[in-house]
């Protein structure tokens, strides 16, 4: 096939001047991909001008810049590889407060950070769950009926796990007096709900806890046993590790795991300061990782600011191999990287800062 294609065009109007290599290459890059999963997207790309992707999302009134920052990332890369976007918030799973959550403020901080509106949908589960009921409680029962309850279990394992080291109950389901019936049977509601819409490609969400994967897996592999043509591809994303070195504290709310929108510009100071950077180490370096997934697209390069005491000059690396290749030789220091992690950090929570103070504005104007 001929894939020099000037340019074809998508059904949200927007011209998409790749080629089919371009436009297969650019989703690839979103995360970790397989030969058959590989196989599958360009499949899909040569049959379809506009794939359908559904961008799975669970609101949250706090936000982590892998949901904030890599989420505009990579929702971009899909729409201007010529796919319609549908952000599905999952309100329903979050029964407590959906109201509050219609006014998102995550939606807010997407459009700070330049989300594609032109290309995007922003579409609730509640309502997808109320205009179609019988469909996805039908799709419920078929998932618990072709799944053991161990199998159910398994997805809460590392839950239970963090409860038995951190607050020293008792790991077995079954002796867990706050374990409701609700946590076994909501893996078949999550993965009912990402077959609920036709969609040709799912990217899975953004939140950082590792027991979702299990709910992910869960669903390839009831994905794996359909039937029929209407078996959505489902995309993993690349992952940001914890700031800090002990990784446990990522799951149980401990602030100092990641950079969050909401923090200010000294808490952002001193989580970067005390970040894991291990010299000469550049392969699961969170300060390494956070520049690779952030600062780089983001910038389109990484400025390293140089000591005053040797004139303040600063280093500027376009590449990612670069950076990798001095830091790991010695040539760049953790404290080098840690600063520009830091200018660099400081400078995007600026223009999202900027974008709330002049929306504050207009609302008090008006």
């Amino acid at each position: 096939m001929d894939n020099s294609v000037d340019a074809t065009i998508s059904t949200t109007g927007n011209v998409v001047e790749m080629s089919l290599d371009e436009r297969f290459a650019t989703i690839r890059r979103i995360g970790p991909g397989s030969i058959d999963k590989d196989e599958e997207v360009r499949m899909l790309l040569e049959k379809k001008a506009a794939p359908v992707c559904y961008v799975w999302c669970d609101p949250s009134p706090s936000v982590h810049i892998a949901q904030g920052i890599m989420m505009v990332l990579n929702v971009n890369k899909i729409v201007k590889a010529g796919c319609r976007v549908k952000i599905l918030m999952a309100d329903w799973l979050i029964c407590s407060y959906t109201q509050q959550i219609r006014r998102c403020y995550m939606i807010e901080v997407w459009k700070a950070a330049g989300l594609e509106l032109n290309g995007v949908e922003f579409m609730w589960l509640s309502d997808e769950i109320n205009r179609r009921s019988h469909e996805y409680w039908t799709l419920v029962i078929d998932f618990a009926r072709n799944n053991t309850l161990g199998r159910m279990i398994r997805c809460w394992d590392k839950t239970f796990e963090y409860a038995l080291t951190v607050y020293e109950k008792p790991a077995d389901p079954y002796d867990r007096p706050d374990v409701v019936a609700t946590m076994i049977f909501e893996p078949c509601m999550q993965c009912a709900a990402v077959l609920l819409p036709k969609a040709d490609i799912w990217l899975s969400s953004m939140d950082h806890d590792e027991d979702l994967e299990d709910v992910r897996e869960l669903t390839r592999e009831y994905c794996r046993d359909m039937k029929g043509e209407n078996r959505p591809i489902i995309l993993s994303h690349n992952k940001l590790p914890n700031l800090i070195e002990d990784d446990e504290f990522g799951n149980i709310g401990y602030p100092a795991w990641a950079i969050f929108m909401e923090d200010r510009e000294q808490n952002l100071s001193v989580k970067v300061r005390k970040a894991f950077c291990p010299e000469e180490v550049a392969q699961g370096n969170p300060c390494m990782e956070y520049i690779r997934y952030i600062v780089f697209p983001w910038f389109g390069h990484c400025e390293v600011p140089g000591k005053e005491e040797n004139g303040g000059g600063s280093r500027m690396f376009h590449k990612m191999e670069e950076l990798i290749t001095d830091y790991e030789s010695g040539a760049l220091h953790s404290a080098e990287v840690k600063r520009a992690l830091e200018e660099a950090l400081k400078k995007i929570m600026k223009t999202i800062a900027e974008f709330f103070g002049i929306q504050r504005g207009v609302n008090e104007k008006a």
